[in-house]
């Protein structure tokens, strides 16, 4: 077959809201399985005498999982979107098989990096699979819909977590994965083999997918020392960081010379592509910083009960999914969508300068009103970066694109909150140590207070005494957080406006070749496909 012109299968709507609902089932179980560890890891570790490695049931699942994300896309690419994306169902699930029938620490920490290495592609091909069965046009509202789900996932992951490890077991955490890995396979198996199967198969750049873990693994790991330990200046901080930014350095030099480069340095070639990586980063820097944060600034500046301080972020997290929903159908109706990005980035920069000048913990109403305009500036930005980007590629670069910029939300959130916390330990310890009674918390009184709060033995009469302390270091933090989000502002003022593609495929695809299964399990349904 030598044409280069891709036939692509007409999808009736009781079709696509039934692949739908299984792609938003895969990034569903992506998004609740980094959540609903927190509330129960005590009880994990209680269970298998593993309080000094506890952290890494957490650490395992997210850098396996953020490090895979770019191979998974470019993989979809080479094989296929439904293939690859069985594939990664099926080791989360297993994996998840793995983590309940854990007996040590260390055996479900190995099976917490398998399932991480599953859901690396839970997330990045669902994104790429919407790519082949909706138009650009009508990918805002979809992608408002997922943007939905994951912010479900983050409010009900811990509620979730709480409930299992207090009435049933801390085990059913992960057998619930697999009724739910199954219907979603179930769903995304059935249409999914009608897409065609691209013909060329390139070379697979194995060395550059050695590489990008080599280098996000060490860099990953030395952020999340940086939240841990609350400093920069640490040779556990300092050595991975260094190591990772020595084979980032590698990898680009090996991308830019080598054939079916993993990442293809010349995405960042395309303008749009390249400014909403930029706005992907800094964004989630601020988003997943301020997640962190903000509950904690309740906790310690507004002397609220970590319960009290979850309902509080309510607001955001709901503002979230209001602002991704409604970006998303006004982007569809519209086919519009670069006054959303500076919109969101400009409401979440007054926000955060807000935050600053009002504190939290002081009037029910005015957190209310504060947070929920600030999700509401994310959600304008989520649909807003994923439709440009996944409008502006060519169709044989949508999976590792929608992929990359996946990876760059991933790590600019480790990013942000890695700073944003090093920054407010800094901040306490300075103010801290010119207040009287500092003394009980040793030589850096902010670590040793945060650390009181986050396991709730935090003395009532200190964090009284320290108020002051506390309310000007996360005034401080927010600060940061503004002109991190300022930088997201101006870099959305960039942003071109293309007119988004209305057909149901893009104009040009790579070659392909029919899927044998489908030509025979969908042969009347054939006659309905026509070219895009």
């Amino acid at each position: 077959m030598t044409s280069t012109t891709a036939i692509m299968p007409t999808f009736t709507q009781r079709e696509i809201v039934s692949i739908v609902l299984g792609l938003v089932l895969a990034i569903f179980l992506s998004g609740l399985d980094q959540t609903i560890i927190a509330t129960s890891l005590s009880t994990m570790a209680r269970d298998l005498n593993g309080w000094a490695t506890m952290s890494w049931v957490v650490s395992a699942y997210l850098v396996a999982s953020t490090v895979t994300t770019p191979i998974y896309g470019r993989l979809s690419d080479i094989f296929g979107r439904r293939k690859i994306l069985l594939i990664s169902i099926g080791l989360f699930v297993g994996a998840s098989v793995l983590c309940a029938l854990s007996q040590t620490m260390l055996q479900l920490i190995v099976a917490r990096t398998l399932q991480g290495v599953g859901g690396g592609g839970l997330r990045s091909v669902s994104q790429a699979a919407v790519a082949d069965i909706i138009s650009p046009r009508e990918r805002g509202k979809y992608q408002g819909y997922f943007a939905t789900v994951m912010a479900v996932a983050n409010v009900a992951g811990p509620v979730l977590g709480g409930v299992f490890a207090k009435d049933l077991s801390w085990h059913w955490i992960f057998w619930i994965n697999i009724p739910l890995g199954f219907l979603a396979m179930f769903l995304c198996d059935r249409n999914l083999r009608r897409l065609p199967l691209p013909r060329r198969r390139p070379r697979i750049d194995w060395i550059g997918a050695v590489l990008i873990i080599a280098a996000a693994t060490p860099l990953l790991l030395g952020m999340s020392r940086v939240e841990a330990a609350g400093s920069w200046l640490r040779a556990d901080v300092l050595i991975p960081i260094v190591v990772g930014l020595v084979f980032m350095a590698i990898l680009l030099a090996w991308e830019r010379t080598t054939r079916d480069a993993m990442i293809p340095l010349r995405l960042f070639g395309n303008s749009i592509f390249s400014v909403c990586s930029l706005i992907t980063f800094t964004m989630s820097m601020v988003m997943i910083g301020l997640i962190i944060l903000v509950p904690l600034a309740f906790e310690l500046v507004g002397g609220l009960s970590p319960d009290d301080a979850g309902v509080r972020l309510i607001p955001m997290t709901g503002g979230t999914v209001m602002g991704a929903f409604f970006t998303g159908q006004l982007i569809t109706r519209t086919g519009s969508y670069r006054i959303f990005p500076i919109i969101g980035a400009g409401t979440m920069t007054v926000m955060c300068i807000a935050l600053a000048w009002f504190g939290l913990g002081h009037s029910l109403v005015l957190d209310t009103l504060l947070t929920l305009l600030l999700g509401i500036s994310f959600g304008f930005q989520l649909p807003s970066m994923v439709v440009p980007a996944q409008n502006a590629l060519d169709f044989a670069d949508t999976g590792i694109g929608l992929a990359t910029i996946m990876f760059f939300r991933l790590i600019g959130g480790a990013f942000g909150v890695a700073l944003l916390t090093a920054v407010l330990m800094a901040e306490l310890n300075v103010t801290a140590l010119a207040t009287p009674g500092h003394e009980a918390l040793g030589p850096e009184p902010g670590l040793a207070l945060l650390h009181l709060e986050l396991a709730g033995t935090a003395p009532a009469a200190l964090l009284a005494q320290l108020g002051g302390a506390m309310r000007t270091a996360f005034a401080h933090v927010f600060l940061y957080a503004g002109i991190i989000a300022g930088i997201t502002f101006a870099g959305a003022l960039f942003l071109k406006e293309v007119p988004l593609r209305g057909g149901a495929a893009p104009a040009t695809s790579p070659p392909v070749e029919p899927n044998p299964v489908a030509a025979a399990s969908d042969a009347r349904s054939a006659t309905a496909s026509r070219p895009s």
